[in-house]
């Protein structure tokens, strides 16, 4: 009498397992193309970045703010941006926040407290990207980030 009632507990429980697992695939699948159809875009210079000449007064600034670190390090590290620094002329600042044009005002701001106008922060260079789990929750919101400021385009 309770082996058809097994039977059937099993069968069923096949079904469900079965029926849960084409979901959870039909689901990965399906955010997977939503993630490929509507990404966040990042623009990068076409060429490598290379530093450019810089007065002698700003490259003091430069060597009295990088001396410290070494061949890299972290010049900043605050809620919204960290700046890092990679010898010989890499300046790379980390958006850590979804309210990225505030960062990126921000981290410019910055460079300039330290004495460096607009001019020289696009000879140094720095350059932004998003951090990781900003970007996933950018996604499909076709914001264009550009990995350049503003006004060195």
């Amino acid at each position: 009498m309770f082996e058809g009632h097994k039977t059937k507990l099993i069968l069923a429980l096949l079904i469900l397992v079965v029926i849960s697992g084409g979901y959870f695939l039909y689901r990965s699948l399906a955010h997977k193309q939503i993630i490929e159809e509507t990404p966040v875009i990042q623009e990068f210079p076409e060429s490598p970045l290379e530093s450019k000449p810089l007065t002698l007064d700003k490259e003091e600034i430069k060597r009295q703010l990088t001396a410290p670190l070494g061949e890299a390090g972290v010049l900043t590290d605050g809620p919204d941006f960290r700046i890092d620094y990679i010898a010989p002329d890499f300046f790379q600042v980390e958006i850590k926040t979804t309210n990225i044009f505030d960062a990126r005002e921000n981290a410019v701001a910055w460079f300039k407290e330290k004495g460096f106008s607009e001019e020289d922060i696009c000879k140094l260079p720095v350059t932004f990207y998003l951090d990781a789990e900003v970007a996933r929750k950018l996604e499909g919101s076709g914001i264009v980030f550009n990995a350049l400021p503003d006004f060195c385009r």
